[in-house]
């Protein structure tokens, strides 16, 4: 448990790691508000959690703006989660214009103006800490994923600039790389000719572990980071990855 009463702002928490980072957050007995596009999903999170549903697209500025407000409304906003995501495949040959400019803005571009939103908030009472979710993509590169691992390896360096400048005003943040898990966004590019858990015990074999990871298991750690009991980490990268990127995988060549 939590020594006393925060509120706290995650993105992307109508599913998957958002909300599995917002249960675990609000069983600690801190006030949660989530952001998502899905209006259904957060409305969902909201009826399971009570936590507070700001509607919005993390690329822009102002529904950070609107979530800051509502956590403060709340408690004193001390933590903070940019993970919303959306999954860009495609070589450099194959990706369109349209692509590379949403991907960047939801994936990086929305992780710096949350990070940024954050910082001013928790500067008053220089107390905060704030986790990105990157990818065990901003570790090593995946075949035709360009937009994807550019952008998760941008988010990296978002918490070791936030850990040189502010530090030393009581702010941390770090990064947790997760390798694959099972969430709705994976099931979006699972295989469609091949049957549902055979395609992800094939995705597993990525780890050393041999299987994929419950979203659970992820947030366990972005919790660890957002609490007092990481109080000396900051600027780190944290691969929650299963040992995928302890080794070199074999992946057959791009097919042109």
């Amino acid at each position: 448990m939590r020594e006393k009463a925060i509120s706290a702002v995650v993105t992307g928490a109508a599913a998957g790691l958002g909300l599995a980072v917002a249960r675990q957050l609000t069983s600690e007995g801190a006030q949660v508000v989530g952001i998502d596009v899905d209006e259904a999903g957060l409305a969902r999170a909201a009826d399971e959690l009570g936590l507070e549903p700001v509607l919005g697209d993390v690329s822009e500025w102002k529904t950070h703006e609107r979530a800051a407000d509502a956590a403060e409304a709340l408690r004193p906003l001390e933590a903070w989660v940019n993970n919303a995501g959306i999954d860009i495949q495609g070589a450099a040959h194959e990706v369109t214009e349209e692509e590379v400019d949403r991907g960047l803005r939801i994936l990086l571009t929305g992780a710096i103006a949350g990070t940024v939103v954050a910082v001013r908030r928790m500067l008053p009472n220089r107390r905060g800490s704030i986790v990105n979710v990157s990818s065990v993509q901003g570790a090593a590169a995946f075949p035709r994923y360009l937009v994807y691992g550019a952008a998760k390896t941008g988010v990296i360096h978002i918490a070791r600039s936030v850990a040189v400048d502010y530090g030393p005003h009581g702010i941390r943040c770090n990064t947790v790389l997760p390798g694959t898990m099972d969430t709705p966004m994976t099931d979006s590019v699972l295989p469609p000719d091949r049957p549902r858990e055979e395609a992800l015990r094939r995705e597993g074999e990525l780890a050393t572990l041999g299987r994929i990871a419950a979203p659970e298991e992820v947030a366990e750690v972005v919790c660890f980071l957002l609490s007092d009991r990481a109080s000396y980490v900051t600027g780190a990268s944290v691969l929650v990855d299963g040992g995928a990127a302890a080794r070199c995988f074999a992946y057959p060549p791009l097919e042109l």
